[in-house]
């Protein structure tokens, strides 16, 4: 499972570096879009982390969470990260 996670954050990263440079696909660049308003909007971000502090509960299973601790606009930008709230359909 940890090698999925560093999987997901070297995707991530280098996704976000990419976009520096307008070098995207269409795709990518979509779902990230999609993906930030919702973090937009959500308690779980402070600044550009999703919060570790923040507790609230998965909007799937109802269960109590708190946020990943991650970098917002780099999360966004990987394929299979999941929101620790539940809140991003896969719409692939």
């Amino acid at each position: 499972m940890k090698h999925i996670k560093v999987r997901d954050i070297l995707q991530g990263w280098g996704r976000l570096f990419l976009s520096e440079f307008g070098l995207l696909s269409p795709e990518v660049k979509q779902e990230a879009e999609r993906r930030l308003q919702i973090c937009n909007t959500c308690p779980f971000r402070v600044e550009n982390r999703c919060s570790k502090m923040t507790v609230g509960n998965n909007v799937i299973t109802g269960k109590l969470t708190k946020g990943c601790g991650c970098n917002v606009k780099a999360k966004t930008l990987a394929d299979a990260s999941q929101c620790p709230a539940g809140k991003w359909k896969n719409h692939k």
